[in-house]
């Protein structure tokens, strides 16, 4: 895993820790499933050593498999499908998340079943691996159905979510790298977690423009188009940026300059 990548986990991490909206979501599933009881809890335990059991379970296997999941996503195939990918990264939390439910029973006075550790598998291996998969499936959440004839509501782009305040919104570029986007915007860059296919949904399509299978451009931010050599091109961008331009767009491209207007912030 490069340093980068391991650093911007990290830090997405920490944001994700600062969300008081998702810690009051795992507290309501940790009462529920307390209230519950589920796997002999309700009869070997009270509640309140339930909410205890469950909140230390559940917590730390979040955390454990909110890793392993970018680990899975930085270390497979971009085009990999991200059903795949969870199912993975839910498999590599199994063992590690049998480890804590037997930590947990025998601290609760719980024991463990007939099987001793291994006899958690068939409770632990189906349930880790289908809410990893279920968790990346539904990341980046569903579309709501709208009735016919109802306007929509103005959509945030998703990758206005993570993208840095202090960069604004006035994206240039974005590159793709792997599983990661670089940004540029007005004010700079940032590296981001992010396929481009999520990253350019939502986002303007009046002047925005695939470039390259690895580019997109907003063309209003675009100084020229030169020529690199051997009928190479290359979009130069206001920021600095140059953006190669391959032999089957450069038609395209050239006509989505010549009706791109200049955007407010361009040089």
């Amino acid at each position: 895993m490069k340093p980068e990548a391991f650093a911007l986990a990290l830090r997405e991490m920490t944001r994700a820790l600062a969300e008081p909206r998702r810690w009051a979501m795992i507290l309501a599933v940790v009462l529920l499933v307390a209230i519950a009881g589920p796997f002999y809890t309700m009869e070997r335990l009270g509640l309140a050593g339930r909410i205890a059991y469950w909140a230390g379970i559940g917590v730390t296997s979040w955390l454990m498999m909110w890793a392993l999941v970018r680990l899975a996503f930085a270390l497979t195939p971009a085009h990999w499908p991200p059903v795949l990918t969870g199912a993975l990264a839910g498999l590599a939390g199994v063992v590690p998340v049998m480890g804590l439910v037997t930590l947990a029973n025998l601290a609760a006075g719980m024991g463990l079943p007939a099987g001793g550790f291994w006899g958690l598998a068939p409770y632990v291996a189906p349930l880790v691996t289908g809410i990893s998969v279920l968790a990346v499936v539904f990341q980046g959440g569903a579309a709501r159905a709208t009735p016919p004839g109802t306007a929509q509501p103005p959509v945030t782009p998703p990758l206005f979510a993570r993208l840095p305040a202090r960069l604004g919104r006035e994206i240039v570029t974005i590159q793709a790298q792997d599983h990661y986007i670089e940004v540029t915007t007005l004010r700079g860059s940032a590296l981001i977690l992010m396929r481009m296919g999520d990253a350019v949904q939502g986002l303007p399509a009046r002047h925005g423009l695939q470039v390259h299978r690895s580019w997109w451009a907003d063309l209003a931010y675009a100084e020229r188009l030169e020529v690199t050599g051997a009928g190479r091109m290359a979009l130069v961008m206001v920021t600095g940026g140059v953006v190669p331009v391959p032999r089957a767009r450069q038609a395209a491209l050239r006509k989505a300059m010549a009706s791109a207007a200049p955007a407010a912030g361009k040089a």
